[in-house]
């Protein structure tokens, strides 16, 4: 489905990138509650940026306490590079990641080598670094990057991030450029909610979700896919209106828990695996004891 409204938004997002590509650089932190079209919008900005490299990395929960953890994903591919970094900062990565022993790696040094090492890498192609979910990222991969975005200039170099709440990471993205992501303009939200039924919406009817679920994207393309067509057309009345925030995961959790208990283990395989690999998720399931069929349900 194509992305509708977001015109400010993307438009920002479309600077930021036609500064990286210019050979300067940009960062931007999109923040919103779940469901309200962040990760969309990253994906917009990873399409329109076709001629990049991408470096896509998304904040795993169960990671946060280890430090380092998500730099070392994002900067995975260059770690043969380590060697055209200064002596300085090539051991505080290397101490950072595990690859030496010493003391424990300078974060100052970690973030400067980071720097450097992306630098580098964008002189060869235009760079842009995606960090989804930033709210789950590990305090030492967060201030790293951070302190990334602050000092990039004529490097080629777009870094965006995705975050629910910027409280979470106290201060972290603090002087950043920031854009709210909050719910659709209702013209934009009448636009969605019919497309995502292939029907027009009976005017009261669809005046009632967008203003109950605020307009937030999800909720609209969710209650969209639980109500028929009658109650669309208003022949019916909608009945609950489908919650937005928290309430929108506590809905995901138990559309989980109506699964049956060999799909319920293959979504718990997928969310404990973060390489976001299927077909590592997928032998790992199946080695539990799921199947195609439970995968076909998760």
């Amino acid at each position: 489905m194509d992305l509708v409204g977001r015109i400010d938004e993307r438009a920002s997002l479309d600077r930021v990138v036609a500064a990286a590509a210019s050979g300067l650089s940009g960062t931007c932190v999109l923040v919103g509650d779940a469901g309200m079209g962040k990760t969309r919008l990253l994906e917009y900005a990873i399409q329109s940026a076709d001629q990049f490299r991408h470096l896509v990395i998304e904040g795993v929960e169960a990671e946060i306490d280890l430090a380092y953890a998500a730099l070392h994903r994002l900067l995975r591919p260059f770690l043969t590079e380590l060697g055209q970094l200064p002596d300085p900062q090539r051991t505080a990565l290397e101490s950072a990641f595990g690859l030496r022993k010493g003391e424990p790696a300078d974060r100052f040094l970690v973030g400067l080598a980071s720097l450097s090492l992306l630098a580098d890498v964008a002189t060869e192609r235009k760079l842009l670094c995606v960090v989804d979910d930033a709210q789950w990222i590990d305090r030492e991969s967060l201030e790293a990057l951070s302190f990334v975005a602050r000092r990039l200039e004529a490097d080629g170099i777009a870094l965006l991030f995705g975050i629910r709440d910027l409280s979470s990471v106290a201060g972290a993205l603090d002087g950043l450029l920031t854009i709210s992501i909050g719910g659709l303009p209702d013209d934009a939200a009448f636009a969605l909610l019919s497309r995502s039924v292939g029907l027009s919406v009976e005017p009261d009817t669809a005046r009632r979700i967008v203003t109950a679920t605020s307009g937030c994207p999800l909720a609209l393309i969710e209650l969209a896919s639980a109500l028929t067509q009658d109650q669309l057309r208003g022949g019916q009345p909608v009945g609950d209106i489908l919650p937005i925030g928290r309430q929108l995961e506590d809905h995901f959790l138990q559309q989980a828990k109506a699964l049956d208990p060999n799909a319920q283990l293959f979504l718990l395989v997928a969310a404990t695996e973060s390489s976001g690999d299927p077909s590592l998720v997928r032998r790992a399931a199946f080695e539990l004891g799921a199947d195609a069929q439970a995968e076909d349900a998760a």
